[in-house]
């Protein structure tokens, strides 16, 4: 498993650098970069989602998926209530409480958590963290929004308006079912697919150029979201999938990984939408974002040898 993880964050490594360099040159434009992200949350990341389809129906598997769901509906339960408590001792604003909630609850679960589960532990880990994120959804176009908008009405509609959430469900009936793709749609959902993990990374290093990094640094609240979300949550995940017993260790692995990562990056989009403390979800999700290159790979090596992966 370690050096699976070595290569795999090397590679992620040389990506981000690639893309801060094509940006940096105006190889790749803003609008260029723009394009890119759109391509990916609509196309190439569905079409990842779509490949787990193939996987072969099992009692199993359906029982593994299961666990998958309801360890990350109570992650999402307890940590909602758990932030909620502490950003009472934040010296933020209500609507900078608020964002600290939302950044500290939902990670990267789809945009980075994807390409790390498959190279990780292939198919069945993917299709692990897309039920994973399937239950991200529910609470984060539900709760989060409804927190983030100030609005009390809950928009069960809008988990219908994201093409990734859509794959998911259709992944997931057609898992259930007898049906499955012909081989030539597998075979182009597999190579869409496969430009999830390149251009991801070039997207983060495009990203990278933006940001003044002495600001991010600086900033003392970002640092509370950053511990929350590449630390201490992480870690209470590892501990009680490694206390439960029944929970199989590659569904642990995979809970673990989707709880270590920076938090999403849909979470900036949402608050310049609704006008809630954009600036500081910037710096905050940039700030996690160069913090992983360390945290990721400690946690998954510590995760994967208490786990015996």
């Amino acid at each position: 498993m370690i050096p699976i993880l070595l290569n795999l964050m090397g590679k992620i490594f040389l990506m981000v650098v690639l893309g801060y360099f094509l940006r940096r040159k105006n190889i790749i434009t803003a609008q260029f970069q723009a394009d890119l992200t759109s391509f990916m949350m609509k196309v190439a990341l569905p079409a990842n989602v779509l490949t787990t389809a193939s996987n072969t129906f099992s009692p199993e598997l359906s029982r593994n998926l299961l666990i998958t769901a309801a360890v990350a509906a109570v992650y999402y339960v307890v940590a909602l209530l758990l932030t909620r408590i502490l950003s009472r001792f934040l010296p933020l604003n209500d609507q900078g409480k608020t964002m600290f909630i939302i950044m500290s609850v939902f990670a990267n679960t789809a945009f980075i958590g994807f390409p790390l589960a498959q190279d990780l532990l292939g198919e069945e880990g993917l299709l692990y963290a897309v039920i994973f994120n399937m239950v991200w959804i529910l609470f984060f176009f539900t709760l989060g929004v409804s927190m983030i908008s100030g609005q009390k009405k809950v928009q069960l509609k809008s988990i219908f308006t994201v093409p990734v959430s859509v794959a998911s469900i259709v992944a997931v009936l057609v898992y259930v079912s007898p049906f499955r793709f012909p081989g030539f749609v597998e075979e182009t959902l597999s190579a869409l697919g496969g430009m999830v993990v390149p251009i991801s990374m070039i997207v983060i290093g495009c990203s990278l150029v933006e940001i003044h990094l002495v600001e991010i640094l600086k900033d003392v609240c970002s640092y509370f979201v950053s511990a929350l979300r590449l630390a201490i949550f992480p870690l209470l995940i590892l501990l009680a999938v490694w206390l439960i017993p029944g929970i199989p260790p590659k569904v642990a692995l995979v809970c673990c990984l989707s709880g270590c990562l920076p938090s999403a990056s849909l979470c900036v989009v949402v608050s310049q939408q609704y006008h809630c403390e954009p600036e500081y979800t910037s710096r905050a999700v940039v700030q996690g974002m160069l913090l992983m290159l360390i945290t990721i790979p400690l946690f998954i090596t510590l995760a994967a040898s208490l786990l015996s992966i």
